[in-house]
């Protein structure tokens, strides 16, 4: 006697007798509610490079262990070995087809590959010295100055610090010390948002992985935001602390742009605007945030990780960005990168 079976995950089960992996795969980057349009983006360019030549035939209810294996080796001997968008590419289809499994259509998920996800030793990642990233910042045009220094010492991401605006800045007033002098104002950047420009139009979402956050301005930052603001940010609350001459939110091409060629000039060519959010983790770690501020520091998220990290105690962040700006005004041994008798051009992929 047949098991009954309720008659949703009948017609789910009917239903993938006509779908294909690659048509499942599509389907789940295109209504995965927790994906950022940046994700979506490049979840497509992965199955339509790595899924689709392979499983735009193989019907979804007949897809095995087996053909897994088989798809996970061609798609290395094709694509360059133990890559790191080959394992990308696994974790897609996994969780692609782990929905289906969840949804009744599939009763295993049969994209178990021992070893899929492995990959060799990672090199190190390109990360500018205090005094490249000084030379840097002094080279860059004015008006990307402060922009630079807060993508370096706050860890935001160039698609995050573009769209912030005046409202996104909260201060507070610091008592007057024993010695009589207040100290500079308690500044925080609430990191709510990012833009992408496509198409000719602007998009604003939020942050990437969805993952709000707040980070503490180190002080000796303090006056150079306050100088830009004055300067270059636009009127209102409203008000973009870093338009273009266009008076809409600066492109990420054109920092590119600026920026490596001040980062070549500077004898560090292989650094690059992501490069500052490298500076800014390895910074908060030098100074004593452990990984799980660290993670909350950046907004840190991928495929496999929960978004969510537990909120560090109150008064943490501001020591440890009072701990960042020490670093950058006495420039302690240490500091992100390597000393400046060590540099050179090396560094490895971003």
């Amino acid at each position: 006697m047949d098991m009954w079976t309720p008659p949703t995950v009948r017609a789910a089960q009917k239903a993938a007798r006509t779908v294909t992996v690659d048509e499942a795969v599509d389907q789940w980057v295109k209504t995965a509610g927790h994906l950022a349009e940046s994700s979506r983006r490049l979840y497509q360019s992965i199955r339509r490079n790595r899924i689709t030549p392979y499983l735009s035939e193989a019907r979804l209810d007949e897809f095995s262990r087996p053909d897994a294996h088989r798809w996970v080796n061609e798609i290395r001997r094709n694509h360059g070995g133990l890559t790191k968008r080959n394992v990308d590419a696994y974790k897609l289809l996994h969780s692609a087809l782990q929905a289906e499994v969840d949804a009744g259509t599939l009763d295993v998920n049969p994209v178990q590959v021992r070893g899929a996800t492995q990959l060799p030793e990672r090199e190190e990642k390109a990360v500018p010295s205090l005094v490249q990233l000084q030379t840097i910042v002094a080279n860059m045009p004015e008006h990307l100055q402060a922009g630079t220094l807060v993508a370096a010492w706050c860890g935001l991401r160039s698609a995050e610090w573009q769209e912030l605006r005046r409202s996104d800045i909260e201060r507070h007033q610091q008592p007057v010390g024993a010695d009589g002098v207040r100290p500079a104002d308690l500044v925080r950047i609430h990191v709510d948002r990012q833009a992408h420009k496509r198409a000719g139009e602007w998009t604003v979402t939020l942050p990437k992985g969805g993952k709000t956050r707040t980070v503490t301005l180190p002080v000796h930052l303090v006056s150079v935001l306050d100088e830009h603001v004055e300067k270059y940010a636009q009127p209102g609350r409203n008000g973009l602390l870093f338009p273009s001459a266009k008076g809409e939110q600066l492109t990420r091409q054109k920092f590119y742009e600026a920026f490596k060629a001040r980062a070549k000039a500077a004898g560090c060519p292989k650094i690059s605007p992501h490069s500052l959010r490298h500076f800014a983790g390895t910074a908060y770690a030098q100074v004593g945030g452990t990984t799980r501020e660290i993670m909350d520091y950046l907004g840190h998220s991928s495929m496999d990780v929960a978004i969510g990290y537990q909120h560090v105690a109150a008064s943490r962040p501001e020591f440890l960005a009072t701990a960042m700006a020490a670093m950058a005004t006495a420039g302690l041994p240490g500091a992100p990168g390597r000393s400046e008798d060590q540099v050179d051009d090396d560094g490895g992929r971003q």
